[in-house]
């Protein structure tokens, strides 16, 4: 079957907070700038959390803006957060044909970052095992989903290379 990886900007103002959470989904929200409450847990910038779970978002700066990568159906009615102070918006949306991707199987999101010198592009990454990419920073993709995750809870402070 195939899946769609979604990518949104979530920007949230001061006082900012979601009128209701999302529904749960395989998602990896990484903070870009400022820092946020994602279902009640402070992340900062440049950190990242893997929630499966339906998530709420609150600012705890005078704003923040976090990327949200999600798994979803193709063609599915985007996932916008929706509530005061809050821009959202699907910013990339990918079909995933390639993969295996079994109902109910258990998933690995890995958070990576692919840095080179100006001008050049990075080395090819091998992961042994099916997937899918997207990219937060540098000129190639890096994000990767694979059956063989070890769990599906929230982790916050996720650094890039960092795998659940």
């Amino acid at each position: 079957m195939p899946y769609a990886l979604n990518l949104f900007h979530d920007q949230v103002g001061a006082g900012g907070s979601s009128a209701r959470p999302l529904p749960a989904a395989r998602r990896m929200l990484y903070v870009r700038h400022g820092r946020a409450t994602i279902n009640g847990r402070t992340i900062n910038a440049d950190e990242a959390i893997y929630c499966g779970e339906p998530v709420t978002m609150q600012a705890s700066t005078d704003w923040s803006q976090v990327w949200r990568w999600e798994i979803a159906l193709p063609n599915a009615a985007p996932s916008l957060l929706e509530g005061t102070n809050i821009l959202s918006s699907l910013r990339m949306s990918r079909v995933i044909t390639h993969m295996p991707l079994l109902e109910g199987s258990r998933w690995l999101f890995r958070l990576d970052q692919i840095t080179s010198a100006a001008g050049r592009m990075a080395t090819a990454i091998s992961i042994p095992v099916p997937a899918s990419a997207a990219c937060w920073k540098g000129p190639s993709t890096s994000r990767a989903w694979s059956p063989r995750a070890t769990s599906c809870r929230a982790t916050p402070g996720m650094k890039p290379g960092q795998t659940l």
